[in-house]
């Protein structure tokens, strides 16, 4: 059997199939397994890969043609959904700048996530809204899900 395939080729436990090993799933791959392994992230909290239109929070309105690269929902986080955007990540093959971090702002501006974060092969960095001065402030890591959940409530 020729296995040359499984070279080109991820699985992805969350979506149940395997995708094609482009350098942003391997950040992608390599972000998941840290989440559920260590972190502690609920696996079927997890969404990978979705349209904006495809999230329940936003089904009854009428988000950009954008997709999402992970996003972690936390239970009974918001008062009108019975799940909500915990954590937004974006994953890119190289490395974070500016540009990755105005992107992923706008793609939470439509999401609404209490959390956001940037990942690439060599960096992970965290970042949430300070309302204090209204800036999304960034820091290297990323914490657990149960530190999320205690940091909103």
């Amino acid at each position: 059997m020729d296995s040359s395939w499984q070279s080109k080729q991820l699985y992805d436990e969350i979506r149940g199939r395997f995708v094609a090993a482009t350098p942003e799933e391997h950040v992608r791959q390599a972000v998941l397994k840290e989440m559920i392994q260590t972190l502690g992230y609920p696996k079927t909290l997890i969404a990978v890969e979705k349209e904006l239109k495809e999230l329940p929070h936003l089904a009854h309105s009428a988000p950009p043609e954008r997709r999402i690269d992970i996003l972690c929902y936390g239970k009974k986080i918001h008062p009108a959904y019975p799940l909500y955007p915990l954590l937004l990540i974006e994953c890119k093959a190289k490395t974070i700048d500016a540009e990755a971090k105005e992107q992923l702002i706008g793609y939470n501006s439509s999401v609404g996530a209490y959390f956001i974060a940037l990942a690439a092969p060599d960096a992970m960095q965290f970042g949430y809204l300070d309302k204090k001065s209204g800036r999304t402030l960034f820091h290297s890591g990323l914490p657990s899900y149960q530190d999320l959940l205690s940091w909103i409530r």
